[in-house]
């Protein structure tokens, strides 16, 4: 009996490895792990409003917040965010700010209506189709904030940023 069971649950562990190998070879992308290999190359996305946004932007630093409307957790980085953001424009600081959904089956309905509730209406959102900006960036959690200086660096990284945290490090990124 312990045999079979053991047996069992060798042969659970291996199926769980190999489908979670075939889960992360899927979501491979050659042209995206290339990109990877040169931040410093701009990358244009559109945001959930229409708006193309080019990565790094141009002469500023950018703050990108990664996230997903069913993250609880990404409710007060995305805040902070907006925080951040209506403080650079109070302060006249030449920043950008993008937050990035990471599920792509979120519609643009539901993104601006999350954005409203954490009231960062004002910043813009795109959603990350083809895991591109995660990839390019090495993103790979939910609540991760990076910010890009003007050249395509990623100057820091961080999980559930405060606002102090946010325009503390696009400071340090030349803002």
């Amino acid at each position: 009996m312990t045999t079979t069971r053991t047996h069992r649950r060798a042969l659970s562990i291996a199926a769980a490895l190999a489908a979670g190998s075939v889960a992360l070879t899927g979501c491979g992308n050659t042209n995206a792990d290339a990109a990877a290999t040169d931040p410093g190359s701009p990358a244009t996305v559109t945001s959930v409003d229409g708006q193309q946004i080019s990565l790094p932007a141009t002469g500023e630093p950018t703050a990108v917040f990664f996230f997903s409307v069913g993250c609880g957790g990404c409710v007060g980085g995305v805040r902070s965010l907006g925080e951040a953001a209506t403080a650079a424009d109070k302060a006249g600081t030449e920043a950008s700010f993008l937050a990035v959904d990471m599920d792509p089956g979120e519609s643009q309905e539901t993104i601006e209506e999350f954005m409203e509730y954490v009231d960062a209406e004002h910043v813009p959102a795109a959603i990350d189709t083809g895991a591109a900006l995660s990839q390019r960036f090495g993103v790979a959690a939910l609540s991760t904030l990076i910010v890009v200086d003007a050249d395509g660096n990623v100057t820091f990284r961080g999980t559930d940023p405060s606002t102090r945290t946010i325009t503390a490090e696009l400071e340090k990124a030349g803002a």
